[in-house]
């Protein structure tokens, strides 16, 4: 938590500007400037070219140079210190890492800080005295005499590639490798045609209505087992029943899409068992957060839980005092919307009124977390997330994976979302007017009084924590508002490094970044086995698109794609209206050489990665789990009944109900590959 401060603190001064961050635009307006002035800044540039890399090298230059400040001067000098031992730590603490590599980088680590007891467990310990050093440093004004003290500096001048062969001279994550967890991947749940119509019969919408007396709206118990099916056949939806029932001191959910039969049936469960848990533990605290600005066409099915929620906790003084239902502030996310267009949107309470009765946020930001995490601030602590959403008709039948850990890691978990609660909790006025259903009282504003209560609740104050296995995590995620957004690089990482095989199932897969480095990898190693699973996107209407964007690009290169076999049902309702429900294969999953799993809410698509998107997932070096979701992903690609090839050479698009032909539609996945190529760049994203 101490290293990840070292990066969130520092951040706006190493890479949260455009002038600088964005080197294209940060090229252009030193060319624009005058000889005189950009002469000594032409030089500066040669000097540190050489001693740093590229993003510090330019932030060195701005706040030297172009926008003269001493303080942030120091903050890119004291981040660049602190992450050259992220790099040597990560080695240390990596499960794939040789004895001999740990032990090359254990020995750097103790040269470059000049203190032999240093090890990857308390180098936080020295990161004042690096501030120390990067404020004396900022404090030197002649540009020749810097350059001479950061080349002398041992942490700045160390060659840790030469120190320590191998090494990857990157950090992938400010919190590092996590070590002693338990951790599995669940990924059972019925995604029949039969599944689909025990929804569709109980619905609470189209006609239909919420009953909670209802028998199939009750938890199963090992008391009496009978209620809502899916808790009593889906190991995946069983298992949040089962971390409910051990929780002694708290729980954290921040779940995306919750509502329906299974929304019901857990709401309820949780409340009740609330008030049980309460009586034992009068400091038993409850926390949900949700993102209200989305629900894709599910709003019927999720807002009359939420209600159920509130008016419980508003009739209830136990749950009053004990249960908090908050909305997520998604509006610090960087934006999804393409080149721009976000900008051309007047921001003013009409045009707020007139998107929020749409489906999705206006500017496609979205809390997409899918987090429970149970006794957070203990040694028992339990964290369970992943791709499936709760409710009947996102998660109900769709093929989904959750990572399961309990250890250290859920720990972290929970001390990820610290930022967001603070955020939801805001107290700007710009952004308290554009929180969704202020009417029915589901904004924030009753709890801004709580404040600080909440954040206490949800603070990590935990010094250490037992070991609970064996099992090493490293979080994958992209924050509240979007400092954070490591998944690309931790799949480009993985996908540079495999040697035997890349097993990938994905909901999307039209990530120009993703895509190159497997076409870039499949060509330098032609035997890798590569093999591939995505969605229909049966869902858009579309026949396909956007998954079909890069598949041929893919399958040219030697690449097998290939797509579950997923069907669609059709609903009648109460109302006499219809609607078709298809099934999706939602995963979010990816395995490398038998060593390593990572999975989680991120989708493999730009408005995920960049990190428009709340996601959280984690990479798992657990050599039995890994080989048991091989063993599943292997056994259904030999499966006919279960897969089928994309046969990308006969694609038809369907655009805005205009059926296009082969031709037309095999350029229009070409036109938009590039697109996608060239979108950072036209968005002059950063």
């Amino acid at each position: 938590m101490l290293s990840q401060k070292v990066l969130l603190d520092n951040y706006k001064s190493v890479f949260g500007q455009r002038d600088f961050a964005h080197k294209t635009t940060f090229l252009k307006s030193i060319d624009r400037m005058s000889f005189k002035k950009k002469k000594p800044i032409l030089k500066f540039i040669k000097e540190v070219d050489s001693i740093f890399p590229d993003k510090i090298a330019r932030a060195l230059v701005h706040w030297r140079h172009i926008n003269k400040k001493e303080g942030n001067v120091s903050d890119v000098l004291h981040y660049y210190m602190v992450y050259k031992t992220f790099i040597l730590r990560d080695h240390i603490d990596n499960p794939l890492t040789s004895p001999q590599g740990k032990q090359l980088a254990q020995k750097e680590l103790q040269r470059i800080i000049g203190d032999s007891s240093v090890n990857s467990n308390n180098i936080s310990l020295h990161f004042n005295k690096l501030r120390r050093v990067a404020n004396s440093l900022a404090k030197i004004s002649d540009d020749e005499a810097f350059i001479s003290a950061v080349s002398n500096d041992t942490i700045i001048a160390a060659n840790i590639e030469k120190a320590v062969p191998g090494i990857a001279p990157y950090s992938l994550s400010a919190v590092g490798f996590i070590p002693g967890n338990k951790s599995e991947i669940v990924s059972e749940n019925d995604r029949s045609l039969e599944r689909i119509d025990w929804f569709n019969d109980r619905v609470i919408f189209a006609g239909g209505k919420l009953d909670f007396d209802a028998p199939y709206v009750k938890m199963p118990t090992k008391d009496d087992p009978s209620g809502n099916i899916v808790f009593q056949e889906d190991p995946i939806y069983m298992r949040i029943r089962e971390m409910i029932d051990r929780a002694e001191k708290s729980v954290f959910i921040d779940i995306f899409l919750f509502g329906g039969t299974l929304g019901a049936t857990l709401s309820e469960y949780l409340l009740d068992e609330t008030i049980k848990k309460v009586k034992a533990n009068p400091d038993f605290r409850v926390m949900i957060l949700h993102d209200y600005a989305t629900n894709y066409n599910m709003v019927e099915e999720m807002v009359p839980i939420f209600q159920y929620i509130q008016k419980r906790i508003e009739e209830e003084p136990v749950l009053k005092k004990s249960v908090s239902l908050l909305q997520a502030n998604i509006q610090r996310h960087p934006p999804g919307i393409p080149f721009g267009i976000t900008e051309l949107i007047p921001k003013t309470p009409e045009s707020f009124k007139y998107f929020e009765g749409g489906n999705t946020y206006y500017e496609s930001k979205i809390d997409h977390s899918k987090v429970i995490v149970v006794d957070g601030n203990y040694d028992d602590a339990e964290a369970y997330f992943g791709s499936k959403n709760w409710t009947d008709h996102s998660g109900g039948y769709y093929y989904d994976d959750a990572v399961y850990v309990t250890g250290p890691a859920a720990g972290l978990v929970q001390a990820s979302y610290y930022r967001d609660i603070e955020a939801a909790l805001t107290e700007d006025k710009f952004e308290l007017s554009r929180f969704y259903y202020k009417e029915l009282g589901l904004d924030n504003k009753a709890y801004l009084p709580r404040k600080k209560e909440l954040l206490d609740q949800i603070k990590i104050t935990k010094k250490e924590y037992r070991y609970n296995g064996n099992s090493t995590v490293r979080i994958a995620e992209a924050d509240v508002d979007g400092t954070i957004k490591n998944v690309r690089n931790m799949l480009v990482d993985m996908i540079m490094n495999a040697q035997k095989n890349i097993y990938m199932e994905q909901l999307f897969l039209y990530d120009a970044y993703i895509v190159n480095a497997l076409i870039k990898k499949k060509s330098q190693n032609p035997d890798l086995d590569i093999k591939l699973v995505i969605d229909h996107n049966g869902n858009f209407g579309m026949n396909g698109l956007p998954n079909t964007i890069f598949v041929k690009e893919l399958v040219d290169a030697g690449i097998d794609v290939r797509a579950r076999k997923t069907y669609g049902i059709e609903a009648h309702f109460p109302d006499g209206t219809k609607k078709e429900y298809h099934q999706e294969n939602h995963r979010k999953i990816t395995s490398v050489d038998g060593k390593v799993v990572l999975g989680g809410s991120s989708n493999i698509n730009p408005d995920t990665l960049q990190g428009s998107f709340r996601e959280f997932g984690a990479q798992v070096f657990d050599k039995k789990e890994v080989a048991a979701f091989d063993s599943r992903f292997s056994k259904d690609w030999r499966d006919a009944e279960k897969m089928e090839k994309l046969d990308i050479e006969n694609f038809e698009a369907n655009v805005l109900g205009n059926h296009l032909d082969k031709k037309t539609s095999s350029l229009l996945n070409s036109i938009l590959s590039k697109i996608l190529r060239a979108k950072d760049e036209l968005e002059k994203r950063f």
